[in-house]
Formats: structure tokens, sequence, C-alpha cells
């Protein structure tokens, strides 16, 4: 299991926030979208964040990606990207999910934590 110990900042939850996510894999002629699954996620960085789920999703597919969406702070979340790795639970499994390498959405995360930090300080 890779965990990125050294990254600038990873925000745990006190509790599991509740998500939905959408597996996408794409072929030469179409793409392929599963409906929507449950997932909870456990912690999040700029660059990606931990989930678990108890569907077993391939990881590092080829041409495959994953949407999951979430509230944080009274907004809605979605966030494409992969599976990196995965653990598997007693009754489900653990995911590391590497986000797009997008600068807006890294900067959203950002901001969406330090209020959420400061709203539980409170």
């Amino acid at each position: 299991m890779r965990y990125k110990r050294h990254e600038s900042f990873r925000y745990q939850f006190n509790e599991h926030i509740e998500a939905e996510f959408t597996f996408n894999q794409q072929d030469d002629h179409s793409t392929i979208s599963s409906q929507k699954g449950k997932a909870y996620v456990h912690d999040i960085s700029p660059n990606g964040l931990r989930f678990h789920s108890e569907f077993d999703l391939p990881i590092n597919a080829n041409h495959s990606s994953l949407i999951l969406e979430f509230i944080l702070n009274e907004e809605n979340m979605s966030l494409p990207g992969q599976i990196i790795w995965k653990k598997k639970l007693a009754t489900s499994f653990l995911y590391g999910f590497k986000g797009n390498d997008s600068t807006d959405s890294k900067q959203r995360i950002i901001e969406l934590l330090k209020k959420h930090s400061r709203q539980n300080k409170q």
C-alpha cells in the first residue's frame, strides 16, 4: 500500500464523508459508465484521497477513470481521477485515489479544507 506521508498536508476527517462514484471504462469506440456506487472518504489532500467501498474496483486499469462526488462544507465536489492502490478489508476495500492534476481543483480543495477545519474548531 502506497501512502504519501511526506505530502504537504492530508486532512483526516473525524467521521467519514459519504460519497458516490462512477467508474468509466473507455475502449476504441465508446465509454462505458457504471451506475453510481457508495464510498466513504477517510482523508483528503490537494492531490488525492483515501476512501473505502464494498465494490471491488480495478486499479491502474487502462483507459479507465473514476469520478468521486461528495459534499464538503455544503459545496458539491466532483473529482475525476484514478485509483492507484487497493487493500482488501474484512467486508470492503480501501483505495488510494489520485485526482487529475487540475490546479483549480487543488486550490478549491485547500480552501474548502481550511473552511472545514475552522468550523470544526469552534
